[in-house]
Parts: structure tokens; sequence; C-alpha cells
């Protein structure tokens, strides 16, 4: 699902990206495919689709922009710089597993043991869903990863903002010497954003969040931002994330939703932010645990965890959608501190573009045992 914000009027829309094209004659039965999945080509192309229309039309798919490279079991993480990052997958085959096909007989004879996709994509790419159609897509700057992430592999974002990857096993059990072994190694994804000297410190964020509501003030100190007061303020944004729960390659139950805003700039260069509460819809982002971010000129302070609705099962109170001030900035717009570099533009266009970007993707140097869940070697 893309990013939930005011400028869209929260109307939900998903993005579709990669994946395998078969006939069905060809995925065979339960036990194996008819044909040798792993010399197919995954799918680049790109759809979106509205389900629910607001005019009242008929939902339609909209091919938009086709991955860098085709990719099958890549796996959507929401950022909270408004972008998406993919990561994992393989370049050809399917999920799944299987010791033989309807044209390779025999195990012996199986060129990548269990694994029935080939072609590990190691590549990370960063979707943009605010930029012109053809330019939606980035690599720029993203290094890639030397280590199979294909069947049962996992990531989530972190608090930080940093993403963490892990998992791996295109093998019905655990197998540490064959072409795409289980994976135990967890790596670290730092996206552009790392780049940056100076990050967001949050203050005064509440604990629990409502559906609807009085709004609520955040505090942003004159040293967690570069630039003038003014236009830190104007290119700042309020993101709530819900990692959602990651297996297979997909991270269930995940939400991204920009939270409106207005602010008023002190004189010294405090940023107040006044922060509406969610919409008066809990169905957009169910209730639950969440973070809050708050992003400014494209760079997220670190996760602030909330809950969102009462903490209870059942029915959430809503109330009449949050009512802001106006958007008040300073005279003066100045500040006594850290405002030697003039800002790093507005939101992820800039972020992605700044001159000599570089993101490494860091192993990290632990072998731990992860839940079936995490790690997917069930």
């Amino acid at each position: 699902m893309l990013p939930l914000t005011p400028a869209n009027n929260y109307l939900p829309t998903i993005l579709l990206c990669g994946g395998q094209i078969i006939d069905d004659a060809s995925w065979g039965n339960y036990s194996y495919p008819a044909v040798d999945t792993w010399n197919i080509p995954a799918s680049s192309r790109c759809d979106r689709i509205t389900p629910e229309p607001t005019d009242g039309s008929a939902p339609t798919y909209v091919q938009d922009d086709s991955l860098p490279v085709g990719r099958t079991m890549g796996q959507f993480i929401a950022l909270p710089d408004g972008t998406l990052l993919v990561i994992n997958g393989g370049s050809n085959g399917t999920a799944g597993y299987a010791q033989r096909t309807g044209t390779t007989t025999t195990f012996e004879a199986m060129p990548f043991g269990e694994s029935l996709a080939s072609g590990p994509v190691g590549q990370p790419a960063i979707y943009n869903p605010n930029a012109a159609p053809g330019s939606r897509w980035s690599t720029a700057g993203l290094s890639s990863s030397n280590i199979p992430r294909l069947y049962h592999s996992s990531a989530l974002l972190l608090p930080d903002g940093s993403v963490m990857i892990a998992g791996s096993n295109p093998n019905i059990d655990v197998n540490l010497s064959t072409k795409y072994p289980t994976t135990y190694t967890a790596e670290y994804f730092y996206p552009p954003y790392f780049s940056a000297k100076t990050r967001p410190v949050s203050q005064n964020v509440p604990t629990t969040l409502s559906y609807g509501g009085n709004y609520f003030d955040i505090t942003i100190q004159p040293s967690s931002y570069t630039g003038s007061p003014n236009d830190a303020a104007k290119n700042t944004t309020i993101w709530l994330i819900r990692q959602g729960f990651t297996t297979h390659a997909m991270n269930m139950g995940q939400r991204i939703m920009q939270l409106n805003n207005t602010f008023t700039v002190q004189n010294n260069g405090t940023i107040t932010l006044h922060t509406a509460q969610l919409p008066p819809f809990p169905t957009l982002f169910q209730p639950g645990p969440a973070f809050l971010f708050v992003t400014i000129n494209g760079i997220p302070s670190n996760g602030t965890f909330v809950t969102v609705g009462n903490g209870q099962i059942g029915t959430q109170p809503t109330a009449s959608a949050s009512v802001l001030p106006l958007s008040a900035s300073s005279a003066q717009n100045s500040k006594s501190a850290n405002s030697t570099n003039g800002g790093h533009g507005n939101s992820a266009d800039s972020i992605h573009a700044m001159a000599g970007l570089t993101v490494s993707l860091l192993v990290a140097v632990v072998s731990f045992a992860l839940s079936c869940s995490a790690m997917g070697i069930c």
C-alpha cells in the first residue's frame, strides 16, 4: 500500500511489482512444477490499483514505472521519508522448493538444489510515489549485497530508520552446503538519509494517538535541523508507520500514514509542529503499536513508539477530525546554531540526488537463530 497522505485524502492505493508469469499447466502440482522455473525471468512490471475509487468507477490497474530489474519475491519496506524500499528476491523463478520438476526428473540434476529460483537480486531500489512518471525508481548510491535472499527471506524497518534483513532458505529443511543455503546472517541497510550529519529530535510526542480529536504539539529544537527555520518547518512531514509482521517476503499489516500538521516558528529557531490525530476512520490504520517519525528536509528522526487507539480489542472511539491552527513563520528566519549548510532541499526527491552519496550494506557479524516467522526456515 502506498503512503496514506492528506494530499491523496488518505485513499488506499496498492502498488504491485515483479513476480512471475507462468501459465497454469507449467505450475504443475503441489509436489513440483512442470517446468524448470529457475530459467524463467521474473517480471519487471509494476501496476497501481485503487480498490475503492471515490468517483464510483470500477477499480482499474494502471501501469506504473517498471522495476530497474525483474524481481520475484521482492519485499517492500515503507521508509520514514515517504518512499518505499524494495529488497531481496531473485531475477528468475519463483518461491518454493522441490526435488525435481517435470523437466528435470532427478534431484541430482537440479542445478540449484531444491531452490525453484535463481539469480539473487542484491541491488536495493527505492520508489518515490511523488516523483514524475518515468523517474520513480532509483538505485543511485545504493550498494548491493552478496548474500542471496530468496524464499523465506525477511526485512523489517527499525526505529532508527534502518532496515534489518534476514533469512533465506529455499530448502525443505536446514541445509548449509547447497547453492542457496539456510542463512542465519543478518544485514542492516542504511537508506540515503543516513548520510545526514544532523537528524531531527522530536520532543513531547504523546504515547497514545486517537482517531480524530484534539491536535497535539511536537517541539523541534534549533539543534535538530539545518538551514533556515522557516524552510525547515515548511519541509516537515510527520509519518506514522507500522512495520507489519514479516515472513515470506511480506510485511502483513504494514502501513504508512502522514499526519496532517501546521507549524509555528519561534524567533530563536524552535519549531512547534501542530499535529493532527489520525483521521476518524480506524479501518485506514488499525489500532495497535506504531512508530512516529518527524522528517525534516527528507531526514527522519528516530521513531517514537506510540499506541494507536484505546489499547483495547473492539470498536474504537472516534471524534471529529482535528482542526489545526494556521502556520506561522518567524520574521527573523535564522537561528544561532547548526545553520551553516543551508539544508538538504525538499523531501525524498532531493535527498536521493545528493552528490557523492554512498550507502552501504553492513553485514552484522552476528549469527543468531531467529524465529520461524522472521527467518522462515519452517
